[in-house]
């Protein structure tokens, strides 16, 4: 099969993914499939494509797509009833099809929403700020509020099922569709109707969208401990492993003797990055392997530059929100022995998508392959679950405290040489 440059689609919601912009939870891998030929179609006296009503001719229509095509007469003939655009009908036929996959990342997305979704990482975005999936019951639920983000601020918490959109019913939605609603200009209103544990009955929550910046790279010597570097990387976008060595190399000329490395809500990005982030931390080793359908494997191994903290002391932080090239970077640190994991399960997404522009706009998206740990641990369904579990609340947020953070600080006093310990008495 011939193999284009193009982007694929990774990740993720950020299943695993932030929305806010859901694309910001995708991963991309740089190589695309060139899509197979197809059969020939059933014929139609008019077509859809020209706005005119789909006419089958049963004659004309190969065997399996008879039985469709039945079922679309009777009901075009006899449905008591308004009877939906055939745009609909379509549209709803290949959905059913696609959920007979039983992937939540394999998904159909309709003209409309699929615009909604063409924004490629941009370092902002507009939404509401958080972290959502489908379970293994089909249900919309929230993995993550972003601390300060419209969704947490109007009360929106992780477990919380969203049953609806505005007025409608998520049911049927795929992961990508649902993004699409919840997603929308910065001053607009959605209103999630939710179901929440302890609590009698759904009720209404009002999300004020907004335009959020997003800073790719935080660093900072914690005030506390004065020999411990911080850096927080939002996303994998391009540039990161740049802008990561950088922070690095500067937090050890200013003294710290260990990094505390914040993935902690990064839903993810580009493949790419993740593989040179994690060489900023190693030598050499296998990053991920990724397993295609045939059972073929491929090795990422680490890159041959910018290793700027091969040996100092590391600790990585990751929740439920940290997705996809996010979980490929904690894996291949645990695997590898590098850095101890600190903080709460992540997210669990760890297939490539292919994304196929159709004809009329729509879009498809098909899982082609998985990611793998080191190890050849499985991301997907999984997670990566941390050395050390510590909890945050939304309570901690609410005060301002971080005891996932303050695990970190501890954990490399005590386990780093005395000058670090003897710095923070």
């Amino acid at each position: 099969m011939q193999r284009l440059p193009k982007l694929l689609l990774m990740v993720c919601l950020t299943g695993v993914v932030t929305f806010g912009s859901f694309l910001a939870g995708m991963a991309y891998y740089a190589s695309f499939l060139a899509p197979p030929q197809l059969a020939a179609a059933p014929s139609f006296e008019s077509g859809i494509l020209l706005g005119k009503p789909l006419e089958p001719n049963l004659s004309q229509a190969p065997d399996e797509f008879k039985t469709f095509w039945e079922a679309w007469s009777f009901l075009n003939d006899q449905f008591y009833g308004e009877i939906p655009s055939d745009s609909e009908r379509v549209y709803g036929a290949i959905r059913g099809m696609v959920s007979a996959f039983n992937d939540q990342h394999t998904a159909f997305i309709d003209p409309a929403r699929a615009a909604v979704m063409s924004e490629n990482i941009r370092g902002s975005f507009e939404g509401i700020g958080a972290t959502i999936r489908l379970n293994e019951i089909d249900q919309l639920v929230v993995v993550e509020a972003l601390p300060d983000r419209p969704a947490f601020k109007a009360g929106l918490r992780p477990g919380d099922v969203i049953l609806k959109i505005d007025d409608g019913p998520v049911k049927g939605l795929s992961l990508y569709e649902a993004v699409g609603l919840i997603r929308g200009p910065a001053g607009s209103t959605v209103v999630l109707t939710i179901e929440r544990e302890g609590e009698p009955e759904p009720f209404a929550i009002e999300v004020v969208r907004a335009k959020i910046e997003i800073q790719v790279v935080e660093a900072k010597i914690l005030p506390d401990a004065p020999q411990i570097g911080y850096v927080r990387l939002t996303q994998f976008s391009k540039g990161a492993t740049l802008k990561v060595a950088r922070a690095v190399k500067t937090l050890q000329d200013q003294g710290a003797v260990a990094i505390v490395f914040d993935l902690r809500s990064n839903p993810g990005g580009l493949l790419s990055e993740a593989v040179e982030v994690s060489s900023l931390f190693i030598t050499e080793g296998t990053v991920v392997i990724e397993k295609l359908k045939d059972g073929q494997q491929k090795k990422f191994e680490a890159g041959n530059h910018h290793h700027v903290a091969t040996e100092i002391p590391l600790v990585l932080l990751v929740n439920g929100g940290s997705a996809s090239a996010s979980e490929i970077v904690a894996g291949a640190m645990q695997d590898l022995a590098r850095a101890t994991l600190i903080g709460e399960q992540t997210f669990g997404k760890g297939t490539v998508q292919l994304p196929h522009d159709l004809s009329d706009g729509s879009e498809l998206r098909v899982t082609i392959a998985e990611w793998l740990t080191p190890a050849a641990r499985q991301i997907h369904g999984q997670g990566i679950a941390p050395d050390i579990i510590v909890e945050m609340t939304a309570t901690d947020t609410e005060q301002g405290l971080d005891p996932q953070l303050d695990a970190a600080v501890e954990y490399l006093q005590q386990s780093s040489p005395m000058s670090l310990s003897e710095s923070v008495k």
